[in-house]
Order: C-alpha cells, then sequence, then structure tokens
C-alpha cells in the first residue's frame, strides 16, 4: 500500500503537512534525517507511517513516559501493534519486555534514554530486528538545548548496535546551535536537514501590563469565545485561577502534575470535546495534546524560555485560523521569576546531603540499591529530615536526569499508619469483634514491625483481604483513629525509586553535581533571553522569536504589541466614547469596566487620568467613577 492510502486508512488525513512526505521518503530509502518541526507539524507521523512499510520494527526514544503511553494507546486503536518498556514494581521484568520487543512483531516500540544506561538492556536489545530509530524531542540531547538530558547522550551507541538503521531526530524548537549538536553527537551520516519556518501568521502576540491579572484574564475570556489554555507557573495558582474564571461564569478546569492519571483524562476529555471551554494549567500540560481549535493562549506568569513561549502558544490556532497569545505582567513578575526558577534550585551542599539522606531514608546500603524499587513518601522524607519539599523535587530531578535512577509515579494508592497507644491497649480492643478490630489485627499481620515503623498498605489489598467495601474500610479507619489507636493518612498517589546503579556515595555524586551546575547556567542563561524579550517593546515580538531560532524577517508582523507593529495601545472601536457612556449611566470600578469592554489596562489607566485631570469625572469611595461634567 503506498503512503497516501495508509495515511488515510489509518490517519483519516487526503495530504501531508509541510516536510512529512520529504523525510518520509528520505527515511524509506535509509537515509539520515533530522527534523526541525514546530508545535503541531505532526512530528510522531515522520516515523509512525514507515513503520507500516519497513521490516522489522521502529525503536522510537522518548523522554516521557505519559507521552509514550499516549501515543502507544493511539496507535494501538489504529490497529498498528505498538508497546513501551514499563518501570513499574508491578510490571513484567524488563527481560520479558524485551522478548516481548523482539517476538512480538511489534511495529513501533517506545523506550526512555535511561535504559540505554544499562548494558544488559543494550545487549539483548541488539537482537532485535529494527529497521529505523527515531529520536524524539532530541534538542535534549544537547548541553545548549532547554531541557538537556545527559541520558540522551547514551543515545550515540545505537549508532553501533544498528549500523544499517537510519536514525531520524525530531524536535519541536531548536536554535541552530542546537540542531548542529544534535547532528555531531548522534553521528548523522550526512543527514537531510528540514526545517519548517518558526512563523505563525496566523498568531498575534500580545504583551499586557497590568496589576489586575485575575480580572484582565475574565475579560479576555468575555471578549475571545471558543477554547483557550491559561498557563500558571504552580499547582496553587491553576487551582484558585480555575475558581475565579468560574466564579466569573465560564466554564474552566484545571491540569498540574499533582493530579491522578485517571483524573488528567478526565480534565482533558472534557477540554477535548468542548464541555470545558478553558484550561488552566501548568506547563505539565500541552506536549502531545493536539486540539486545533484553541483560540487563545494566555500566560499568567513569565515563562521559564523564549523555547517553552514558542511551544506553548504554538498550541493556539493549529486550524490555522486567527488566534491570539497573551502573556500578563508586571514589574515584580521578574524577580518572581528569578526566585521560583533559580533560588529553589538546590546547590552541590543540597544535594550531597538529599542523596544522603534519602539512602538512609530508603536504607540503601553501600554497593546496592542497583534495580530495586524502593517506595518513596515525599512529603515524609522532607517532613523527617528538614529539607524544603521544592529544593528536593528539583533534586530529585537532577538524579533522574543525570541517570541515576528512576522515578515512578503510579496509580495506586496507600495507606500510611503509625500507632498511638500502647500494646496492652491494642490488644484489649483485638477482644471486640468489629470490623475496626479485623481491619487492626490485619495490619498487625502484616507488618513485623507495627508498633515501631509505619505501615504502608493500599486500599485495595486491605479490602479485598477483608471482604470490605471503599466505605466500610473507611470507616473502619475513622473509628481508630477517633478513639486514639491510631494516626492515619489519606491514600495518596505511591512514588517508588528505581537506581540504575548501586550506591557509591562519591561516583554517584559526580555526574549529578556536574550537571546541576550546567543546569543553572543554562537557566541563568534562558531566563535573562527571556525577560528582555519581554522586555523589549521597540522591536516585532514575531521577529525576535524567529531572530531567536536562526530565522530572519525584514518585514514586521503589525499585529504584536511592540511599537513597530502596533503605534496604541489596543483597544475597541470608539473605546473613549463607550467608557463615557457607560460613567454617564452609573458609576463603574475599574473590573466592572472590564467585564463590559475589551481594551488594553493601560489604555484605560490613560483615559480615567485625562478625564480626572480635566475634571469630567470624579472618584467616589469604591474605586469607582462617576460622570460629572455637563
Amino acid at each position: 500500500m503506498d503512503k497516501l492510502k495508509l495515511l488515510k486508512k489509518y490517519w483519516g488525513y487526503t495530504q501531508f503537512r509541510p516536510h512529512q512526505e520529504q523525510i518520509i521518503n528520505c527515511l524509506l530509502k535509509g537515509k539520515d534525517v533530522m527534523g526541525v518541526l514546530p508545535t503541531g507539524g505532526g512530528k510522531s507521523l515522520c516515523y509512525q507511517l514507515p513503520a507500516l512499510i519497513m521490516e522489522g520494527m521502529v525503536l522510537v526514544i522518548s523522554p516521557l513516559i505519559a507521552l509514550m503511553e499516549d501515543q502507544v494507546n493511539q496507535l494501538n486503536k489504529r490497529g498498528i501493534k505498538s508497546m513501551y518498556f514499563e518501570s513499574h514494581p508491578k510490571s513484567i521484568s524488563l527481560q520479558q519486555q524485551i522478548d516481548n520487543c523482539i517476538h512480538g512483531n511489534y511495529k513501533l516500540v517506545y523506550t526512555a534514554p535511561e535504559r540505554f544506561l544499562n548494558l544488559a538492556f543494550i545487549q539483548q536489545l541488539s537482537q532485535a530486528k529494527v529497521s529505523l530509530i527515531a529520536i524524539d524531542e532530541a534538542h535534549c540531547i544537547s548541553e545548549w538545548g532547554h531541557d538537556f538530558r545527559p541520558s540522551y547522550r547514551k543515545l550515540e551507541v545505537l549508532r553501533s548496535l544498528f549500523p544499517l538503521s537510519p536514525i531520524v531526530a525530531l524536535t519541536a524548537s531548536a536554535t541552530s546551535e542546537v540542531t548542529m549538536d544534535v547532528q555531531n553527537l548522534l553521528a548523522l551520516k550526512k543527514p537531510h536537514f528540514f526545517q519548517s519556518s518558526f512563523e505563525r501568521p496566523n498568531l498575534a502576540y500580545h504583551f499586557w501590563k497590568t496589576e489586575d491579572k485575575f480580572n484582565t484574564i475574565t475579560q479576555l475570556l468575555n471578549f475571545h469565545k471558543g477554547s483557550s489554555i491559561i498557563y500558571c507557573n504552580t499547582r496553587k495558582q491553576t487551582e484558585y485561577l480555575t475558581q475565579f474564571i468560574n466564579q466569573s461564569g465560564h466554564q474552566a478546569t484545571f491540569f498540574h502534575g499533582g493530579l491522578l492519571a485517571s483524573e488528567k483524562k478526565l480534565k482533558l476529555n472534557l477540554w477535548q470535546q468542548g464541555e470545558i471551554s478553558s484550561m488552566v494549567a501548568t506547563t505539565a500540560f500541552g506536549m502531545g495534546i493536539d486540539k486545533p481549535d484553541v483560540r487563545t493562549v494566555i500566560h499568567m506568569q513569565l515563562p521559564d524560555s523564549i523555547e517553552n513561549f514558542y511551544q506553548q502558544t504554538g498550541r493556539a490556532g493549529r486550524d490555522q485560523k486567527p488566534a491570539n497569545s497573551y502573556l500578563l505582567f508586571h514589574q515584580g513578575d521578574v524577580q518572581e521569576l528569578k526566585h521560583q526558577f533559580l533560588d529553589h534550585l538546590p546547590t552541590q551542599k543540597d544535594i550531597k546531603r538529599i542523596y544522603k539522606d534519602l539512602c538512609n531514608f530508603l536504607q540503601i546500603a553501600y554497593g546496592e540499591g542497583k534495580d530495586v524499587f524502593f517506595p518513596l513518601d515525599l512529603n515524609h522524607f522532607c517532613t523527617l529530615y528538614d529539607l524544603r519539599l521544592s529544593t528536593t523535587q528539583h533534586a530529585l530531578k537532577l538524579f533522574e536526569q543525570a541517570g541515576v535512577f528512576a522515578l515512578v509515579q503510579t496509580q495506586e494508592k496507600e495507606y500510611r499508619i503509625q500507632v498511638t497507644t500502647t500494646t496492652d491497649q491494642i490488644n484489649a480492643y483485638l477482644r471486640n469483634e468489629t470490623v475496626p478490630a479485623r481491619v487492626l489485627e490485619y495490619l498487625m499481620r502484616q507488618n513485623t514491625h507495627f508498633f515501631r515503623d509505619t505501615t504502608r498498605l493500599s486500599p485495595q489489598k486491605i479490602g479485598s483481604a477483608l471482604k470490605l467495601s471503599k466505605e466500610r474500610l473507611n470507616n473502619a479507619f475513622e473509628a481508630l483513629s477517633q478513639q486514639g489507636l491510631i494516626r492515619f493518612s489519606t491514600p495518596q498517589s505511591s512514588i517508588y525509586l528505581c537506581p540504575f546503579t548501586p550506591r557509591e556515595d562519591q561516583y554517584t555524586l559526580k555526574p549529578v553535581l556536574d550537571l546541576a551546575a550546567k543546569m543553572r547556567a543554562l537557566k541563568k542563561n534562558k531566563i535573562e533571553a527571556l525577560i528582555e524579550f519581554v522586555k523589549d517593546q521597540s522591536h516585532c515580538k514575531r521577529n525576535a522569536i524567529l531572530n531567536y531560532f536562526g530565522e530572519h524577517k525584514t518585514k514586521d508582523c503589525q499585529q504584536c504589541s511592540a511599537q513597530t507593529c502596533s503605534y496604541s495601545l489596543v483597544e475597541q472601536k470608539v473605546f473613549k466614547d463607550k467608557i463615557i457612556s457607560l460613567l454617564k449611566t452609573q458609576p463603574h470600578s475599574i473590573q466592572e469596566l472590564k467585564q463590559k469592554l475589551y481594551f488594553e489596562p493601560q489604555a484605560l489607566q490613560t483615559l480615567l487620568m485625562t478625564l480626572l485631570d480635566n475634571e469630567y469625572i470624579k472618584e467616589v469611595s469604591g474605586r469607582k467613577f462617576y460622570w460629572i461634567h455637563d
């Protein structure tokens, strides 16, 4: 079957997007390819479709488990047999997974780059018939990329493992420096280079200075109908803003990394199906999401890099219809950005301490721990060792990026139970023939150190063993707690930590310390570039983005907030007349005016100051303005 027929049969499209067919043709001829296709450019199709034509399988390297899982699910639904290597204490062994990969007639097999730190994995995988190697998010291999992951450097082994297999390296955003770095580090052989323009002609970039971001956002949602994404820098901000938007008469939901997979799936479906119009999210939302009719993307705070700003705004207007992006900022945002993304980065002293405390907490002896799954209660760990949660989370990410260990978040939930009374009182209580007593007895049987250690058990395990419903089990725990016998925490998602190497403190820490120094310098440079980009009001914003990625335009876009493109503040037609008409009717606050009209915050401030100076209006209590001029 030819390419177009496969495209129609499995994806429902009648034509390729720019560069897709050329990339596929090169790969089918055995040529290496470097592709820079901006967000929404259809990168995954470039290696998924060839899998249906080539013999053997396509090996895909991807950095995110969630993205791998999503793509595998989508491919299997389309009838394209696919799998990914799981890292979970309850999944089948890695050796069995590799056997399945080799003998299971899979067309696409996904894996994380950290797998290539495991020599046994490499040796066993070398027996597979790999027809094509796809490196997704290829910018991660470069130290100059905005999401550098040292484990990607191990991918150079792929060339020697599969010398006859072409390699395609794909990314959505990379500077010319990064693309050259990728090609050299992967040892691509005379690669064919394809790059789509970074220009989004249907997308207007607006930079609004405002001290009242919440009301400004509802003002924008009033004016711009349709689907929207609003990015915040913290989980709490997404929840607070969602509540405010819903109270303002709009339909919104929040999305962040602290949600269970089932919660994320539900929220995503509601948004994609149009039942919820606004998705308020952290950067955990977006990768792999392809909703074509997003009309507006709003940044509540400054993003941490131009690359991320470009990728996030690029999720608007993928249907090629007009779309808008808004970045809201005020004077304190620069310091807040530096505080969030630089001040919380762990120092070398932090990293050494956290690693030592972590090994003690998990009871990992020197020379041990390799390939063992350790359950980690992060909040309890930080409380016990008096560690700051945000710094610890950053440190754990560095350990993962450096390939020291994997962090696996599961959907399984666990109770944490601790005894708060004496052995005699517990034994006396066990004489009761009640459900709480049965639960207590079961807990004691499951943990020989019940009176000394915290017991961790899943509700499913307890309920199944004692044949209790979820409601009856919760009631039993509440009863035991009220009677002062135990203290327990409600079930939380479990995190498992799996070291890739045995504990060897100095040897283990060196790559993490080196990475921490590089990441701090890189993050600082990215943030400084973003701050300069936002502060510069003199030059076209679209052209500034294009220049950053090595693409140069001489003509301005004429639709962004820069002085060269917009000679006046954004406001509705006959804006002054409409404001005067409203103030003549009754006093209005700035918030009330925002709910009724569309204007850039500074435009209203300028007009109100003029009207006040000329004594056309007066301010009354409650920060309301009314018309007094005859």
